[in-house]
């Protein structure tokens, strides 16, 4: 007998749905197309706190379905994607003010919140029985670039939360990884991870690799995250894509250029296979890396499937996702 072949897809690739009844609906449609694993991606951004008797309920909607949860999507706090004048927008270049949960504000009482928002996570993944949590770190680049002082107290704060948070989350036994971002340059990403990975232990803080944003990012080398980090990546959201010219990406409407991006941040479902007809990413490659790096497998998948033929993409979907299973054993071997 063959091994099983596991497969993961996140649970709102349908949209980040708030409805209990809207949230069953899509742990039942992965079930039903053979998913084995899921990211919790519920209130993935926003402010948003779980009670115990709602960490309980997501535990048994995914016991009731046999889907198991490995890793959540934790958020940072506030709602950083806006609509300005009918352009989606990362706010992302400068501290917001709107916030009320943030680990990374230069206000105490906020900063406290967002440890606390995070910690509420963690309790959420001790429930679930999810061993890594992935955490956004939006980089005010602009801000950095105005007043250097300003990413020096950045980073004061940042180190004052996770120091408070790292035995918290060791003792429930979960890491937290970081992702790859879009709409900030490679090289605050790559900064911030190097500053971040040599300060905290293994056991704590890694990586999640976004391939999606690597295609839109990272210029030169869309897997230069994944080789840098490969062997602190907990994580991932996998997705295909096609990159962004360099015309649109660094026009001088930087509000556009951020739109531009977010537009073409696809979430396409993997073309693992060749099957699909489009996609730039080169999976052998990533499942070799994938192969060697220290995420619980099945990697995790994270695609935007719309109402229209949503089951029939599911299934396809996970049929590229027990191929890149297979790909990655092939190179554990």
């Amino acid at each position: 007998m063959g091994r099983k072949l596991l497969s993961s897809c996140e649970t709102d690739y349908n949209s980040d749905l708030h409805s209990w009844i809207d949230i069953e609906r899509q742990v039942a449609n992965l079930a039903e197309a053979g998913f084995t694993h899921t990211q919790w991606m519920q209130n993935w951004e926003g402010e948003y706190l779980y009670s115990p008797s709602e960490m309980y309920q997501v535990r048994d909607l995914l016991r009731y379905y046999n889907i198991h949860a490995h890793s959540i999507h934790a958020s940072e706090g506030g709602k950083r994607t806006i609509i300005v004048n009918g352009r989606k927008l990362f706010r992302n270049r400068y501290r917001l003010t709107d916030i009320r949960k943030d680990y990374t504000s230069k206000n105490e009482y906020t900063r406290l919140a967002g440890v606390d928002l995070l910690k509420n996570r963690i309790d959420l993944c001790s429930h679930i029985g999810a061993a890594v949590m992935v955490l956004h770190m939006q980089l005010p680049y602009k801000l950095f670039e105005e007043k250097p002082q300003e990413k020096t107290d950045y980073f004061a704060q940042v180190f004052k939360s996770f120091d408070e948070i790292k035995e918290y989350a060791k003792a429930a036994g979960v890491k937290i990884a970081l992702e790859n971002m879009i709409c900030t340059p490679q090289k605050y990403q790559e900064e911030q991870f190097d500053l971040l990975f040599d300060r905290y232990e293994e056991e704590f803080l890694g990586f999640a690799w976004d391939s999606g944003h690597a295609t839109l990012m990272c210029r030169k080398d869309p897997y230069h995250f994944l080789k840098k980090y490969g062997k602190r990546m907990y994580a991932t959201h996998l997705q295909d894509n096609e990159s962004i010219s360099d015309e649109l990406l660094y026009q001088e409407d930087g509000d556009e250029a951020d739109s531009q991006v977010l537009l073409h941040d696809a979430h396409w479902i993997p073309n693992v296979d060749g099957s699909l007809g489009r996609g730039m990413i080169n999976w052998e490659l990533v499942a070799e890396y994938v192969a060697k790096a220290p995420v619980e497998l099945p990697a995790d998948f994270e695609v935007c499937i719309g109402n229209e033929g949503e089951k029939e993409q599911l299934k396809i979907c996970h049929t590229q996702a027990e191929k890149f299973y297979e790909m990655v054993l092939k190179y554990k071997k």
